[in-house]
């Protein structure tokens, strides 16, 4: 009986180059290691990657299908599942939940909506801007509530005020330039 763990952020990436196309093993860790906005900031090991692989298919978000080699060993191809498919699109159409994810979760999600379309991918970054918004609110109203902050806590409120408006900043510059069709 599959798991009812939620896939990590990276399992999703693993997920979107899988749907991309059926891949083997080594060249999804290529595909990986190579990818800018993910090798950057997590390494993977071949070992914990092909565990990965069997989590997934454990879960029958993947299914792999033995390829013979002729003159190699037979390699496993793997392929997304209607469940994989499904649970890729629930995940690629929701925002982040928390501002840190922002960096590297939310990339990989655009990453992945763009091909998709520009439907797809404005859609995304309308859902994380109302995200934002949220967040904007939240931190201005912690910050207009606070009791006699330290100076120090007032540069840590204006910081993380300052961090949202850049993130809203640039959702909005990333709109105009996909509805005018530069990306």
């Amino acid at each position: 009986m599959p798991r009812q763990q939620a896939p990590l952020s990276l399992e999703f990436i693993m997920l979107g180059f899988i749907k991309q196309a059926p891949i083997h093993g080594y060249d999804l860790y290529k595909r990986l290691t190579e990818f800018d906005a993910i090798a950057h900031v997590w390494s993977i090991k071949q070992s914990q990657l092909y565990a990965l692989l069997d989590r997934l298919e454990e879960d029958e978000l993947i299914r792999s299908v033995i390829i013979p080699g002729d003159s190699r060993p037979n390699r496993k191809e793997y392929h997304l599942t209607p469940a994989g498919e499904l649970r890729f699109a629930e995940w690629l159409e929701k925002p982040v939940s928390h501002s840190r994810d922002i960096r590297i979760e939310f990339l990989a999600k655009l990453y992945f909506a763009l091909p998709a379309g520009s439907t797809v991918a404005l859609d995304l970054l309308a859902a994380q801007e109302e995200v934002c918004l949220g967040w904007l609110h939240q931190s201005q109203r912690s910050a207009e509530s606070a009791p006699a902050v330290s100076t120090y806590g007032k540069m840590v409120f204006d910081y993380r005020i300052g961090q949202i408006q850049a993130t809203l900043s640039w959702i909005q510059a990333t709109r105009a330039e996909i509805q005018s069709g530069k990306k």
